[in-house]
């Protein structure tokens, strides 16, 4: 009967799955419950004060697999109609009085029991809130942390405090101005209220030194979601979010961090302002900081011969930005065609390049780059 219950609840019900609690772990858990429950109805009695011990055992490991407590009260009134009808069907047809004295007996049972088990949960809930958050702010800080990781334990720790593993996951870095920790906690709030109703795993959040990290289940446009809370009031001005790529299951998240962080880093350097940044659109610059020697020397190299001439490098980079059209850089620099044909030829001729068509050269590309990235001296 216990294997049937479970049946009538498993992946069903909010909490009932894999990702939480093993499947024959949940019968042992139902079987004394329902003992109980027949036990009470069979000698028409109400439920004594030491049968009540496994119902609030059951509040108990629910609260701490991270269980809805609605999963809880409706898995009780499940087990409810389930037991009726097996009590219905086991013997011959019963007067309808009977049925009806029957269905009350088995009611007030359940309802002591319900209310038993979410007191309990309620308590183990209360109680464990910070021991389960502490969890979640190891492992994170494990997870970006840079050590060696073994997935499994990453993942068995995950479980205890609700976290469905086995699905993908990726990171997010949160950082603003100054690193200011009032205005990081607002920003982590804003984010959490817009991606937690999209979410039924827990969503871990932790820290590297002084930048807000989060670990969450991978969710289809996340980073419009991220965008939406990023624009909210509550965020303040030259906050980055940093998006690390997904992995197929938390243990594997430790590169998603890693990402995520160096996203922000990358965003922070360029000035953006309340901004996504993912690190698939930013690793040639996630490339330059990290190797800020090899960065150096490549801009020295490729911008040196223009060294003094701030209005040659601006010209260069409105042509580059206007995809080679001398009218349109003109018009972004408000000055005459003519101007910019010069410089544009002047520019040629100190690089060494035969014309200014030849300017789309990756030094030269990387080395403004590294320009706006802080990582060498504008012209």
């Amino acid at each position: 009967m216990a294997q049937t219950l479970v049946g009538d609840v498993w992946e069903r019900l909010p909490g009932y799955d894999d990702a939480r609690m093993d499947l024959g772990d949940l019968v042992g858990v139902v079987t004394p419950n329902l003992r109980v429950l027949l036990v009470a109805v069979a000698e028409g009695r109400g439920l004594r004060p030491d049968e009540v011990t496994p119902a609030a055992q059951l509040g108990e490991r629910r609260a701490v697999q991270g269980v809805p407590i609605e999963g809880v009260v409706a898995s009780w009134h499940s087990a409810e109609r389930r037991l009726l009808d097996q009590l219905v069907a086991a013997g011959p047809p019963m007067p309808p009085e009977e049925y009806t004295r029957l269905a009350r007996h088995l009611a007030a049972a359940v309802d002591v029991m319900v209310a038993v088990s979410t007191e309990a949960y309620r308590r183990t809930r209360s109680e464990a809130a910070a021991h389960l958050d502490q969890i979640a702010t190891d492992l994170v800080s494990r997870l970006a942390g840079g050590e060696p990781l073994d997935p499994a334990h990453v993942e068995e720790r995950a479980r205890l405090i609700g976290v469905a593993a086995q699905v993908p996951h990726r990171a997010v870095a949160v950082g603003g101005p100054g690193d200011d920790p009032l205005r990081a906690a607002r920003a982590q709030r804003e984010i959490l209220d817009v991606l937690r109703p999209r979410l039924r795993s827990r969503i871990l959040v932790g820290s590297k030194d002084a930048t807000i990290l989060l670990v969450l289940p991978d969710l289809p446009g996340i980073g419009d979601m991220l965008s939406r809370a990023a624009g909210r009031p509550g965020v303040a001005p030259g906050t980055v979010i940093g998006l690390g790529e997904p992995r197929d299951r938390l243990g594997e998240t430790a590169a998603s961090c890693r990402e995520a962080l160096a996203a922000l880093e990358a965003g922070r350097r360029a000035g953006l302002d309340r901004v996504v940044v993912p690190f698939d659109q930013v690793i040639a610059d996630v490339m330059l900081i990290d190797n800020p020697l090899d960065a150096r020397r490549l801009a020295a190299r490729a911008l040196e011969p223009l060294a003094g001439h701030g209005q040659l490098v601006d010209t260069v980079r409105a042509y580059l930005a206007t995809g080679l059209s001398v009218r349109r850089t003109a018009e972004r620099l408000a000055v005459h065609e003519n101007t910019v044909s010069y410089r544009l030829r002047r520019v040629a001729s100190l690089l060494g390049l035969d014309g200014p068509e030849q300017l789309i050269r990756a030094d030269l590309l990387l080395a403004l780059r590294a320009v706006d990235l802080g990582l060498y001296p504008a012209a």
